[in-house]
């Protein structure tokens, strides 16, 4: 019986993991991905022998350790303005305090020194404001595809021991159980008292079938 079982390693679910070791005073925490560790991700598409998806069992660009993200060129958004609707939940200052915490755990674990860019105070908006157009406000931390992968590995470093991680092992359902959840695999049913599901853009339809049988309301975006 876990504490609290993680559905999704994307950056979700990592950072998830991450406060929960961090905070959670011995909490009993597992992640499941249907993807593969981050050193076992590899997409064949080499643009010579093979040129175009070969349509892989797993995924390894949109799953796995670090989620969609992680062969990215490492742009972390700062902002309210787009990108999401976390701010409506817990109020726009909240957002930005946890975007910046996040911000600070990446700097923390190999992205240190890596620049930081700002559309505040820009000759840009400037002449934006000067035409009658909107620049949006955000900050962008480009930590580089080389720094992404360096702050994956050492954040996976910190929770391997202290995290139970289940890769190329995706969950099938969420059954609701008189203490807490199961969840349905290939290798057999886990349960736990607390289920976090993220999934990202693979796991949408999933998602949206689990809550429907769960009688969780979603909102379409």
């Amino acid at each position: 019986m876990y504490n609290v079982l993680i559905v999704g390693a994307g950056p979700g679910g990592i950072y998830a993991a991450y406060e929960l070791v961090k905070k959670g005073n011995g909490l009993k925490v597992a992640v499941f991905d249907s993807g593969h560790s981050l050193e076992k991700r590899f997409c064949p598409i080499d643009g010579k022998k093979i040129k175009s998806c070969i349509n892989c069992k797993t995924c390894s660009i949109m799953s796995g350790f670090g989620g969609a993200g992680a062969f990215s060129d490492g742009k972390y958004n700062i902002t309210n303005d787009f990108g999401g609707s976390l701010h409506e939940h817990i109020g726009k200052q909240n957002a930005i305090d946890l975007m910046n915490y996040v911000d600070e755990i990446n700097m923390s674990y190999g992205g240190n020194g890596t620049k930081m860019y700002s559309t505040a105070g820009t000759a840009l908006k400037k002449i934006c404001l000067q035409n009658k157009l909107n620049l949006l406000d955000a900050k962008v931390r480009h930590l580089g595809t080389d720094k992404n992968f360096v702050v994956l590995e050492n954040v996976y470093a910190f929770l391997k021991d202290k995290v139970d991680f289940y890769f190329d092992m995706p969950v099938t359902d969420i059954i609701k159980s008189e203490d807490g959840y199961i969840a349905v695999t290939q290798n057999g049913e886990y349960k736990c008292e607390n289920c976090i599901i993220s999934v990202g853009r693979s796991g949408s339809k999933w998602i949206e079938q689990i809550c429907k049988k769960l009688h969780i309301q979603i909102q379409p975006r």
